[in-house]
């Protein structure tokens, strides 16, 4: 009786097993069948579509009103990691806002609901090739309706395809370097580009190759430093087929656009320049006290020195978040508009470490026309702290702060430098009332802090709003009595990392990846 006990247990053991194994085979089949989840570089195309529309809708306030709050939830659904349904409310708020009736709202669910991957990324200019569209459904969207067509536009000639989930465009050679665009075309929200395909001079593989041996030689005979050298490696890094889709950089890395800045920062250090001098906007690394930073900075024409804003973005953003977020890059058209350097540092560097900032900017002088007696720092969140903080640690360095959607005080012995803060009427994370009784306690020590109240506007989307007149604040304030250095040739840092520094990097720098918010 004993052994038939064991025997029927035994069975039924066996039988919840095969139950369990096939309910995880359909469990996996199903998860294959939904697709990938959605991530930073999914969020980033959605997110920079949303922003273009906002920007280009009608000043009003209840529209305004409105957009901030769907604006605002969507960063705190990015933060507790729920992607999809950031993506989904994106959708509806873009048919929202566009007035769109059912059938276009089913056409955005679709466009946000798929990840579009093509093959090749890049492809030889005068080869003839073709081009395979993949479009992925993300786990746990809706299907919504699909586009009807697919187009490749190449050398201003349009190459049409019916819609499937995988398609192939042949094309006859493409003369012109640049890029392949690809767009969906839907019956009622029209032509959206999904993607594009960089046609280069060469193969990313024979490219990648020679910039490595060129980027060598130049080291190896001093002509240029680590710093340099890092930042030339990590551009040519990003020259591959392959996609790290935890790095928002390689997401959204412009093929063509790259190699090009390589060839020349090369070459201007072939030539016995710096190969980060030239004007206009670079993303670069800089070694601070031992520190690799990724930097994004614009510099205007003509000789300098120019005035310096230094900004530091929100938590979760990176480098690149000012030059192609907050508002389309508002900054950047400012500083090309006013005539000043922006650079644009990993802020959580700058709160772990203040000490980071003096260093920093006697790197920039090595490297940039800076007036050292008119810098001034912006920032927005966590950025918007870290740069009151610093305000109030160095304010020797610095002609002013502004602080966007972000504010912090530390009690201390001497005068600050002047802050102006941006308060947004409808931020859920920096109240108005509880971040003016901060600012009032510190007011009351006597510190010049400045107060504007943004109607309308949340927490992201105020940074665009308000950055030409923060820049026109931190341009107007007096320049520091000390005198300027003259700015040098670059150098790389010597100095040893202070203790209350970042950890030096250990790989070499890539570009940093954080989202696009």
């Amino acid at each position: 009786m004993s052994s038939r006990l064991t025997v029927a247990r035994s069975l039924l053991v066996v039988l919840a097993l095969l139950v369990i194994g096939c309910f995880a085979s359909f469990a996996t089949a199903s998860a294959s069948r939904l697709g990938p989840p959605p991530d930073r570089g999914d969020l980033a195309f959605a997110y920079q579509s949303l922003e273009r529309l906002i920007a280009r809708l009608p000043n009003d306030p209840t529209v305004r009103e409105r957009a901030n709050r769907c604006f605002d939830g969507l960063t705190r659904d990015f933060f507790i990691g729920q992607f999809d349904s950031a993506l989904a409310e994106i959708a509806r708020l873009h048919g929202e806002l566009q007035r769109l009736n059912e059938v276009g709202q089913e056409e955005l669910q679709f466009l946000f609901g798929h990840r579009y991957v093509t093959t090749p990324r890049a492809i030889v200019a005068g080869e003839s090739t073709g081009i395979s569209l993949e479009s992925v459904e993300l786990a746990r969207m809706q299907l919504g309706f699909a586009p009807s067509t697919m187009v490749a536009v190449a050398d201003g000639k349009r190459y049409e395809v019916p819609y499937a989930d995988v398609l192939e465009f042949k094309l006859p050679a493409v003369i012109a370097e640049g890029h392949v665009t690809i767009l969906a075309k839907f019956k009622l929200i029209g032509e959206v580009e999904i993607a594009r395909v960089a046609v280069l001079d060469r193969s990313t593989e024979a490219l990648r190759e020679g910039f490595g041996t060129r980027i060598s030689a130049l080291l190896a005979k001093g002509a240029i430093d680590q710093a340099e050298a890092s930042s030339l490696r990590a551009r040519t890094a990003l020259l591959t087929e392959e996609i790290d889709r935890t790095k928002l950089a390689a997401l959204i890395a412009d093929l063509h656009r790259i190699s090009k800045e390589l060839d020349a920062a090369i070459s201007r250090a072939e030539q016995g320049a710096r190969p980060f001098a030239a004007r206009g906007d670079t993303w670069r690394v800089y070694r601070v006290l031992g520190t690799e930073l990724p930097v994004r900075q614009f510099v205007p024409e003509g000789e300098g020195p120019f005035p310096v804003v230094i900004a530091f973005h929100g938590a979760g953003a990176d480098e690149n978040m000012f030059f192609d977020g907050y508002g389309g890059g508002t900054l950047l058209r400012s500083a090309s508009g006013e005539a000043f350097i922006a650079v644009c540092p990993p802020t959580v560097a700058f709160g772990v470490s203040p000490n980071l900032l003096e260093a920093f900017i006697e790197e920039l002088a090595k490297n940039l026309p800076i007036d050292r007696t008119r810098v001034g720092l912006m920032g927005h969140s966590l950025g918007g702290v870290t740069a009151s903080r610093l305000a109030v640690l160095k304010p020797d360095l610095i002609t002013g702060a502004a602080c966007i959607a972000g504010f912090a005080d530390l009690p201390r012995e001497g005068a600050p430098a002047p802050r102006r803060v941006f308060l947004a009427e409808l931020d859920p994370l920096f109240p108005i009332e509880s971040t003016t009784q901060a600012i009032e306690a510190a007011r009351m020590r006597g510190e010049s802090i400045e107060i504007e109240t943004v109607p309308h506007e949340g927490h992201t989307l105020v940074v665009g709003k308000v950055v030409p007149q923060a820049v026109r604040w931190l341009l107007a304030r007096p320049a520091r009595t000390t005198e300027a250095t003259k700015p040098t040739a670059s150098a790389p840092s010597t100095t040893p990392m202070k203790a209350d520094g970042p950890k030096p990097s250990e790989n070499v720098a890539i570009p940093s990846s954080g989202p696009r918010k």
